[in-house]
């Protein structure tokens, strides 16, 4: 009983240091694991990406942090959505534990992002919520005959729309119409293959 007491009182006193250095190591892994797909066509400009990506986040973690969250969270999710189905086809990762992990990622970042910015005091149904959302379009969206990119770039747009329209209560009408262009503009310009 003892040592389930220290254990709780460590766990409140690591939970600040731990919320502070979670997103930078993030972000160093998954822009790690972007650099070893390689999902654009050169490795020179897939390096230079990464570089830019690795460098522009660490600059605005430390210099903008509190302005900058939100967009660190959602790089962090396309990210993290393109490591997964790149995982997924790779190394051939059953559904199931694909979507185990999605529900995790996703469960954490938004639990993350909500506790940083200060809304939602019930976040963990609202997390939940979400989770299972994204996780049943990632599902879908790995049938679909197009790239991680595409379908990385779908999830995030879901989640960024959930975002701000429910958590932040912003103009509904203003980000739909914004999600809605964007993910047009991801299915249009998106290389169909011919079957």
């Amino acid at each position: 009983m003892i040592s389930w007491l220290s254990w709780g009182r460590t766990l409140k006193n690591l939970s600040k240091p731990l919320s502070r250095i979670f997103l930078p190591i993030l972000l160093f892994l998954l822009i790690g694991l972007f650099w070893f797909f390689r999902p654009l066509s050169s490795g020179s400009l897939n390096t230079l990406f990464a570089l830019f990506l690795f460098f522009g986040s660490l600059y605005l973690y430390i210099k903008r942090q509190r302005e900058s969250l939100e967009f660190l969270v959602f790089l962090s999710l396309f990210l993290g959505f393109l490591a997964l189905y790149n995982f997924q086809f790779a190394f051939f990762i059953p559904a199931w534990i694909s979507e185990i992990l999605v529900f995790i990622f996703t469960f954490a970042l938004f639990t993350y992002l909500a506790s940083q910015k200060g809304y939602l005091p019930n976040s963990l149904l609202f997390s939940v919520g979400l989770s299972i959302c994204l996780l049943e379009v990632f599902f879908v969206l790995s049938f679909w005959p197009t790239n991680p990119l595409s379908k990385s770039f779908i999830l995030t747009s879901l989640f960024y729309a959930f975002w701000f329209i429910v958590v932040k209560k912003e103009k509904i009408l203003s980000y739909l119409v914004l999600v809605s262009f964007a993910l047009i503009l991801v299915l249009v310009t998106t290389n169909w293959p011919v079957i």
